[in-house]
């Protein structure tokens, strides 16, 4: 069985956001944000990242939201 929790971050940015046609899951999407921002740094992205591990879907939305749009 899938885990449910993260189920969010494996949907297509055009699933999670209305205003989104890409169809780039949410989880990569943070990703190639976080890196370009951190100017390719793996340890700053995944601190990043690793905060959207404790959040609920609909925290996960609304913070996704926030860096993306």
């Amino acid at each position: 069985m899938a885990d449910e929790k993260y189920q969010t971050l494996d949907l297509a940015m055009s699933e999670v956001f209305d205003w989104s046609e890409d169809k780039t899951p949410l989880r990569d999407a943070l990703w190639n944000h976080y890196m370009n921002e951190s100017n390719k740094n793996t340890s700053s992205t995944l601190a990043h990242l690793k905060a959207y591990k404790t959040m609920s879907d609909k925290e996960i939305k609304a913070e996704a939201e926030k860096v993306l749009k």
